[in-house]
């Protein structure tokens, strides 16, 4: 497409079986960072699941103009089995699993990749650990290692900074940040809080089921009090000073 069109959403309905929203639009072009917000339970993880082909949409049609692209997916660390029987290294061999000729193992270039992700992401040093004896934050790492060694066209994330502290979050959204600016990977990163987000993003989409908003574009547009607070379902202030940006929950009235 000329427009670099990854994926096209017109008209689709979101839902397990019953619908969720009303029929909804959005377009991801090659190169974007979208970040998906809204509070919890607001459709945004069924939102992405339907990108990806892991739920049937209600209606509609998820489209991919140029092709159906690779996806990197990295899922919420607590929909992981904790008892998960593997060491690090493993975890994000899997990640490289749908090149792997049929009944064939993982091959050198196979390992290589697996190795550059692992020290990408800082974890070099417990790639032989066992994934359930990491920290939720290296658990976490391990995790967008996996993502990354799939060599994805379009990188999900739902949540990744889940179980981490400020510093370890801190680091994970700037080198998200700085692989996007260096590589021009296309992103779609789940979060509810707004404010780290806007951070990194460079698109927005508003969803919440509950209050029937969905809203998309250019984040600067969609950093609008009025469609955040009814996101949320609180009042918002956006305040601005050139080109910074600050989201700032007001306090309920007892």
């Amino acid at each position: 497409m000329p427009d670099g069109t990854i994926v096209k959403m017109e008209g689709t309905v979101i839902g397990y079986g019953r619908a969720l929203t009303r029929p909804l639009d959005l377009t991801v072009r090659r190169g974007d960072f979208w970040g998906i917000v809204g509070p919890n339970g607001s459709g945004k993880t069924t939102l992405v699941k339907t990108i990806l082909g892991l739920v049937r949409p209600v209606g509609g049609l998820v489209g991919f103009p140029s092709g159906p692209p690779r996806f990197g997916y990295m899922p919420q660390r607590h929909l992981l089995n904790p008892d998960y029987p593997l060491n690090a290294l493993d975890v994000v061999v899997m990640g490289r699993t749908n090149r792997f000729p049929l009944g064939r193992g993982p091959s050198g270039d196979d390992r290589r990749r697996v190795r550059e992700e692992i020290e990408r992401v800082d974890m070099a040093a417990l790639a032989d650990r066992p994934f359930a004896s990491l920290s939720g934050g290296q658990q976490q790492r391990i995790l967008l290692a996996r993502a990354l060694a799939s060599d994805p066209d379009v990188l999900v994330l739902d949540e990744p900074t889940t179980g981490m502290d400020l510093p370890g979050e801190a680091d994970i959204l700037s080198f998200l940040q700085g692989l996007h600016a260096r590589t021009g990977l296309t992103i779609l990163m789940i979060g509810h809080h707004i404010g780290k987000v806007i951070r990194v993003a460079d698109h927005l989409c508003l969803i919440n089921k509950d209050t029937d908003i969905f809203e998309a574009g250019p984040a600067q547009e969609m950093l609008q009090a009025e469609a955040l607070s009814k996101a949320y379902g609180r009042g918002i202030e956006v305040n601005r000073h050139g080109e910074d940006v600050w989201v700032h929950v007001q306090q309920e009235v007892e």
